[in-house]
């Protein structure tokens, strides 16, 4: 089996757990988001980076699902897993419910 990558290993951007740009950036929430381990086969929210408020994307601190998503479509990492994981592609939650991308549409 593949291992899949998580978003900080193919954005190369330094901010997980003990990466190169922590100590000047801070630790990116996908990295250490726990309610999302497992989601997409990622760590913690690594392949569910879309999702979470705050990441460290494109240099800057992102905002909201709703305020970044039109930033996250353009991103590499986001059409990566999805080509990976097809319609079973986990793509938003609400209410403690998981909606993959064929549910979403």
């Amino acid at each position: 089996m593949i291992q899949k990558k998580n978003c900080w290993e193919v954005m190369q951007c330094g901010c997980e757990p003990g990466g190169r740009n922590t100590d000047a950036k801070g630790v990116c929430p996908a990295a250490i988001e726990t309610e999302y381990n497992g989601i997409n086969d990622g760590k913690n929210a690594g392949r569910f980076c879309w999702f979470v408020a705050g990441t460290f994307c494109q240099g800057a601190v992102q905002g909201t699902f709703a305020t970044k998503f039109g930033d996250c479509r353009q991103c590499k990492f986001l059409r990566e897993v999805l080509i990976k994981e097809g319609d079973s592609l986990v793509f938003m939650t609400m209410a403690g419910y998981f909606y993959t991308l064929k549910q979403a549409k």
